[in-house]
């Protein structure tokens, strides 16, 4: 019932490399592949990321928000 778990497995099938990657197409599929990829139509020109800019918005949405919360409660909540 109890099995050896200390021998190392040498099982090569789970493991993929670039060549086995790259030979699961046909050479035409693959050229066909590597041809639209060159094209570019893909990418996109991104911004840089700003993180202080993010942190700014997020500072004025909250505030924007709690002080509209303020607002609904002193018209809705007797005083």
């Amino acid at each position: 019932m109890s099995q050896d778990t200390t021998a190392p497995v040498d099982d090569k099938k789970h493991f993929a490399n670039s060549d086995q990657q790259s030979s699961r197409l046909y050479p035409e599929d693959q050229e066909r592949v590597d041809q639209y990829l060159k094209k570019g139509v893909n990418e996109v020109e991104r911004s840089p990321f700003r993180p202080l800019r993010l942190m700014a918005w997020l500072t004025v949405v909250i505030v924007v928000l709690g002080v509209l919360s303020r607002i609904i409660g002193y018209l809705v909540l007797p005083s």
